[in-house]
């Protein structure tokens, strides 16, 4: 029979790596949850988390910085309307590369836009990490604390649900002992 706990503690890391690939929160926010358990060590989930995040939004860059060209022409053929975009990165570069893996819906787009514009690769490079750092400590942060509350938060409610259970049943044995010495008189 397979150790479920063994599964998670073995793969675990390659979960949270390739999950942060695809800036996927849920998975560094589980694996936080799994540090709080002592499965996964928190600073493991950080560095991979750090690691394929970086990884992941780099080669986005590197995409739209390639093929710019293609890219352009794609986004006039549809009417995305990338001069918004466009004029945010170049008044406003290093916020937008430090946050733009927190925008839900530009997570993906945004490296690639920024390919396209004249930021440095060096410059990505340096602000993409330091928004790496920042996104997997955040995300791993939140689910080993909160995930350790809503561990409690469960534990405590199985103990709340047998009280209940124990006060329902005493409540039900009164009735019925109550019923049966008043049914005898």
């Amino acid at each position: 029979m397979l150790n479920f706990t063994k599964i998670i503690t073995e793969y675990g890391y390659l979960v949270v790596f390739l999950g942060s690939l695809i800036e996927g929160e849920t998975f560094i926010i589980i694996a936080g949850l799994l540090a709080s358990k002592k499965i996964l060590l928190f600073y493991r989930i950080v560095i991979l988390a750090v690691c394929g995040s970086f990884i992941g939004v780099q080669l986005l860059f590197h995409i739209g910085h390639k093929y710019s060209k293609k890219i352009l022409y794609f986004l006039k053929k549809y009417n995305f309307n990338f001069s918004k975009y466009y004029n945010i990165i170049n008044n406003y570069p290093y916020i937008f590369i430090l946050i733009v893996r927190f925008i839900y819906g530009l997570r993906l787009i945004g490296p690639i836009i920024i390919g396209i514009t004249n930021v440095s690769k060096f410059k990505f490079a340096l602000f993409n990490f330091i928004g790496a750092v920042i996104w997997a400590i955040i995300f791993t942060s939140a689910g080993y604390f909160f995930g350790g509350i809503i561990t409690t938060l469960i534990t405590d409610l199985n103990k709340i649900i047998k009280y209940i259970f124990l006060i329902i049943t005493i409540l039900i044995s009164i009735k019925i002992i109550h019923k049966v010495y008043f049914k005898k008189k």
